[in-house]
């Protein structure tokens, strides 16, 4: 039994006679609770007189175990080295606080501890609100401000940036939404918070596009990103940035990723797949060319392959301490990168060209790639065994380099010799792993498979989160647990363990507490207001990258599945919403933003939908980088799934929404 006790020293929250929690009085204001459902209430602060600032605050007794601010900090963060908010304070001393919008739920912030799990949130998403947590002698304090603000400094990308003060008119009445929840012997227990936050802010959701066009804009994008080098080698570039030296949109020309952003591998795999299905043949030659072309220049004796093969000029240059690259002569991104670069030593080649990383995310998608090229080749009457070779290679290769305790490293030089050796990216590997079992037989594949999955999920039941997906941060993250999600449910069509389908449950909640459960409403003549941009489904990236972007791609066919497996209607609802979401704004050639056209089937890959911005973009834009991945996210979705009828009804309804 709850019931909330009135005090001198303000209201304390009792379960089953405990006080668990204590609400400290505000001076000319009163409180009141207005049930929602089990565990939830509406709390209204009224004053006697109107006033311009409010503070509304929770105090867990006694400390938490586990804190998150969903989609900033996961128990205070501080695993890996990108910037990011680390603790409850900036170095000074000053707590930190971040605007409704920064979170994934609006001012949210969750802890728990052996009794009970506390949630404090704004009740309105739009309210001029933000949130702090703080540890302190009394307990783990939950705070509530009015109006908007962010101090001491707010997270750019790579860097800090100002901090903000936002002006509210005087008013009497202040809204927050409380939840408070028993433990249930496990950790990590904000399952009931996403699900009520889903139904409590959570709306429906149109496809923007039939699939049918959508395929057709993402073939069309793929045509304009191929590329043949002099030397013969054949790929998809890794996608267009904006040139202001020739105002316009160029691909990144000469540079190749054979998954991650470039994908090049799943885009020879979307050409197989629409040769079989219209029977252009210009697509199956381009197919096997940007395959075959990869082996030849990419495949390294060891068994991996290379990441990336990059034939720009740019991998030669020296950069000084003092480099600052010309904003005419290159692109937006590419500026960026070379800005970050000054000062930097790297491995060189012995002619000087600059050495990259071949990391896990790669190579599992290239296994993953060459496994389905040759299926779908076969389908097409053409045998080409050296893409089962290639993927085996890869498999065996992860396998001899294996750690004792499951893990597989996060990247390798040339040599296979291991260049960073953490995070949760590794998992990856796992998926081509447990193919390479289903088409061989052979149960060393799956015993490996295994045991990675056990390091893998065992961290995630450890630790609260996953790490090092975004390769373009060293941070805690999003896109490594999709891979995870998808290990978990092969693993369960592998062995039939119904463990598997509670670990996937486990994985895919972890997931939502990246994904935006409300819209933020923009100015009408801002450029987020004028694309029409609706944050709802959308993900965050990373503690370091807190943008919005298309990931989710990834995990609408788990979701479904999911939903298959347990029955679970908030799994579809979500990986229809990650449809819906992911597919706005899509260029159709016509497409004008920011004084830029688009090419065809191009999309933004992410917005900044917070105070977050990268050198060159400042916040609350579009990244206006237009990569190839989630084209080839789409293209896997729409070849994999038999009636994209599905698809189009978009997200039509939540179940049990609370009006």
């Amino acid at each position: 039994m709850t019931e909330f006790l009135k005090t001198e020293d303000g209201i304390f929250v009792s379960v089953d006679g405990a006080r668990v929690v204590r609400i400290p009085a505000a001076a000319g204001a009163s409180d009141s609770f207005e049930p929602i459902e089990d565990g939830v209430w509406k709390w209204t602060r009224r004053t006697d007189k109107p006033t311009d600032k409010m503070r509304m605050e929770a105090i867990l007794a006694g400390g938490a175990d586990f804190t998150m601010i969903p989609g900033i900090s996961y128990n205070g963060n501080g695993w890996g080295k990108t910037p990011e908010y680390v603790g409850d304070r900036a170095e000074d001393g000053t707590p930190w606080s971040f605007a409704s919008h920064r979170a994934t739920i609006p001012s949210c912030t969750y802890s728990e501890n052996d009794s009970v799990s506390l949630v404090l949130m704004a009740a309105d998403a739009n309210d001029s609100s933000a949130c702090s947590q703080l540890r302190t002698e009394e307990g783990e304090a939950h705070i509530l401000i009015f109006p908007e603000e962010e101090q001491p400094k707010t997270l750019q990308r790579h860097f800090w940036g100002e901090p903000f003060q936002g002006k509210i008119e005087p008013r009497d009445s202040f809204s927050a939404i409380l939840m408070l929840y028993p433990a249930d012997g496990t950790k990590h227990r904000y399952a009931p918070l996403l699900d009520f936050a889903w139904r409590y802010f959570g709306h429906s959701l149109s496809a923007p596009l039939p699939a049918k066009e959508m395929y057709r804009l993402s073939i069309a994008y793929c045509r304009y990103l191929f590329e043949r080098e002099p030397d013969g080698f054949a790929g998809f570039t890794m996608g267009a940035q904006w040139h202001l030296g020739v105002t316009s949109y160029l691909k990144t020309q000469h540079r190749y990723e054979i998954s991650w952003v470039g994908q090049s591998a799943s885009i020879a795999n979307a050409y197989i797949y629409d040769y079989l299905h219209t029977g252009d043949r210009e697509k199956l030659d381009i197919a096997v060319e940007v395959h075959d072309s990869w082996l030849k220049k990419g495949k390294y004796p060891a068994g991996h392959v290379a990441a990336r093969l990059d034939f720009d000029p740019w991998l030669y240059n020296e950069y000084p301490a003092d480099f600052v690259p010309d904003r005419t002569k290159v692109g937006e991104c590419t500026y960026e990168t070379l800005l970050a670069w000054a000062g930097r030593k790297f491995r060189r080649a012995p002619d000087g060209k600059i050495l990259l990383q071949n990391d896990a995310c790669n190579n599992g998608g290239a296994a993953d790639g060459y496994f389905e090229a040759y299926d779908l080749l076969k389908e097409a009457g053409i045998d080409k065994p050296e893409y089962l070779e290639a993927a085996y290679g890869i498999c065996d290769f992860a396998m001899k380099n294996q750690s004792e305790d499951g893990a597989f490293a996060k990247s390798w030089d040339e040599n296979g010799n291991i260049l960073a050796k953490n995070g949760t990216v590794g998992c990856f590997l796992v998926l081509p792993l447990i193919t390479a079992y289903k088409k061989s037989g052979d149960k060393k594949y799956l015993d490996s498979a295994v045991r990675a999955f056990d390091f893998y999920y065992g961290s995630l039941v450890r630790d609260g989160f996953t790490t090092a997906g975004a390769l373009d941060t060293y941070c805690i993250d999003k896109e490594s647990a999709s891979p995870l999600l998808r290990d978990a449910l092969a693993l369960y069509d592998a062995t039939g363990d119904k463990q598997y389908v509670a670990a996937a449950e486990k994985i895919a909640w972890y997931l939502c507490t990246w994904m935006m459960h409300f819209t933020v409403d923009y100015p009408a003549d801002s450029m987020l207001g004028q694309m029409g941009v609706d944050t709802f489904g959308l993900t965050s990236v990373s503690t370091a990258h807190q943008a919005l972007d298309q990931y989710a791609l990834r995990d609408v066919q788990s979701f479904l599945r999911l939903y298959e497996l347990t029955g679970r209607v908030q799994w579809r609802e979500r990986a229809l919403a990650f449809w819906c979401a992911a597919c706005q704004c899509i260029s159709d050639g016509t497409l004008y933003i920011n004084g830029r056209l688009r090419p065809a089937g191009s999309q933004d890959e992410a917005i900044f939908h917070t105070r977050w911005g990268r050198h060159g973009v400042e916040p609350f834009r579009p990244s206006q980088w237009l990569p190839a991945w989630p084209c080839a996210f789409r293209l896997e979705i729409l070849r994999q799934i038999p009636d994209p009828s599905l698809l189009d009804a978009g997200l039509a309804e939540i179940d049990g929404k609370i009006e």
